[in-house]
């Protein structure tokens, strides 16, 4: 039994003659007690440092866990792609882009464009950076890539009240549907986005607009259509035309929109002094009443006068709709009284009409004032923009 213990080396002793004997000892014994407590604070230091990378290592998996939870809401967008027939200028496109900076969530994604006009084609290149095809009735479906949502102002001359509204009785541009029907057949897309000329529902007593309607709803899809005016869109055109939506999944419901009337003061490049001298050939005559019209111009051998291109608008008020077909001293666009002088609209002014960014670009066309034909056929870049917010 221990009864004395050694402070230096531990050793212990039962008898106490054999401790003070070992305590007497010329040479003194090893002191074990430094290198004892040496070795028990290194083991408590490890045993700590092993603690604490457990703690770490749990700690940095709760943030990974939680950071992968979260990460698809802040980071991820869904992709969705489409496809602009008859492409035009690219007000689909142009309405996608904005859209994509107002809804982190989807990303739109134009994977295929095509319009028959050359020089449309090159003005859709240059802004976005993809050269659509041409004649819709020449693609290679097969090669086509898959896509959701198919959007098509398909031509509106057949139906159009200044065309000669044949309808599908225009073996050329008015079966242009059946060619849409061909890709849709294949193609299956969610989402349709067509675009026409407001009579498209009442020419032919409804019936053109039936057989759309039918082969449409054949195929699964819901149709919504409605005719909008872009006057409440923010726009400084008042320009009816027919918006048909169609899902396989929902009926597309189209919101109220009645936002404040632009005046057309808001896109007047003041710097322009090029101006319509009337006075040789033409008298005015003011028109009363509330119009957006301020003065008629009468020819002075004729003593006719007051169609669209002899008409001088209020640049204080909506402007009319930009039409492809006007001849006239106001052709396109229309004559308006800036200052007391009358002019047409200029190719940036006349962009603006249609929503398209001070940005667009125009510059591969030889004659720049071909725009203002394209614009006459284009779609409103605010209505699209608003109704794509609901798809």
């Amino acid at each position: 039994m221990v009864k004395y213990s050694c402070e230096r080396c531990g050793k212990g002793f039962s008898q106490k003659s054999h401790y003070d004997s070992h305590n007497g000892r010329k040479t003194p014994c090893e002191n074990n007690a430094d290198k004892i407590k040496a070795l028990v604070d290194k083991a408590v230091e490890e045993k700590l440092k092993e603690l604490n990378n457990k703690k770490l290592i749990v700690k940095n998996k709760d943030v990974n866990e939680n950071t992968d939870i979260m990460q698809p809401e802040k980071n991820q967008c869904k992709e969705v792609k489409y496809i602009d027939l008859f492409c035009g200028l690219g007000a689909f496109h142009t309405a996608f882009n904005r859209n994509n900076i107002l809804q982190n969530k989807v990303k739109h994604t134009c994977v295929f464009a095509c319009d028959i006009n050359d020089g449309v084609r090159k003005v859709y290149e240059e802004n976005f950076g993809i050269k659509p095809e041409g004649d819709i009735n020449k693609i290679n479906i097969d090669t086509m890539p898959d896509f959701d949502i198919l959007c098509a102002g398909f031509p509106c001359q057949p139906f159009s009240i200044a065309g000669n509204q044949k309808g599908f009785e225009d073996k050329t541009r008015g079966n242009l549907f059946y060619a849409l029907l061909k890709i849709i057949d294949k193609k299956h897309p969610k989402t349709l986005m067509l675009e026409n000329v407001k009579n498209l529902h009442t020419i032919h007593e409804g019936k053109t607009f039936n057989i759309i309607k039918s082969e449409l709803e054949k195929r699964g899809y819901n149709v919504s259509y409605k005719v909008i005016d872009s006057r409440y869109y923010k726009c400084p055109q008042s320009r009816h035309r027919i918006y048909i939506i169609c899902n396989k999944d929902t009926s597309y419901t189209f919101r109220e929109i009645n936002n404040p009337i632009v005046p057309v003061s808001t896109i007047i490049d003041n710097s322009i002094t090029d101006f319509f001298d009337y006075k040789q050939k033409f008298t005015l005559e003011k028109c009363n009443g509330k119009s957006m019209m301020k003065y008629k111009l009468i020819n002075k051998k004729s003593g006719k006068g007051g169609r669209q291109g002899e008409r001088i608008y209020d640049i204080t008020k909506c402007g009319p709709t930009i039409c492809a077909s006007s001849g006239g001293p106001g052709g396109k666009t229309g004559l308006y009284e800036i200052n007391g002088k009358f002019r047409t609209l200029s190719v940036k002014e006349t962009l603006k009409m249609f929503g398209f960014n001070e940005t667009y670009k125009y510059e591969s066309l030889p004659n720049k004032k071909d725009m203002l034909f394209y614009l006459g056929n284009s779609i409103v870049v605010n209505v699209v923009e608003e109704l794509i917010k609901d798809l």
